[in-house]
């Protein structure tokens, strides 16, 4: 099933899709639809946790989980080799965008990941990490 939407996007970003739809010959709203369907469930490995979720109101369990969070080790070996490679022979479209996305998602972690920790540190369960 699905359901059709209208949103607005910038002319940069539509530039783009048309640009990989070109390339993989496919449409605007099929390269979307795609897209976030490859995008999306990412976010749901950065931990069980919501991450809209208040940090003081989690157990002592799920902060220690949390000041722990590391990024998928696929994820993150996937992410160095595109680093590398953007800076040794430069990237494709395509992976300029699936670098910007691990980025993304390797940020959300470390910010998710420092509250964690300061959760952690201010109910007694880690020490600071500075003295």
């Amino acid at each position: 099933m699905t359901v059709t939407i209208t949103i607005n996007l910038p002319e940069s970003v539509v530039a783009s899709v048309q640009r990989l739809g070109e390339a993989t010959s496919r449409n605007i709203s099929e390269v979307l639809a795609d897209t976030l369907e490859m995008i999306l469930p990412t976010f749901s490995n950065l931990s069980e946790i919501n991450l809209d979720s208040e940090v003081s109101q989690l157990s002592n369990q799920e902060i220690i989980e949390l000041a722990n969070l590391k990024m998928e080790e696929r994820q993150n070996q996937r992410l160095g080799e595109l680093q590398t490679k953007g800076k040794n022979a430069g990237l494709t479209e395509a992976e300029r965008y699936e670098l910007l996305v691990l980025m993304s998602i390797y940020q959300i972690g470390q910010l998710r990941k420092s509250a964690g920790l300061a959760e952690a540190v201010r109910r007694g369960l880690k020490t600071p990490l500075l003295p």
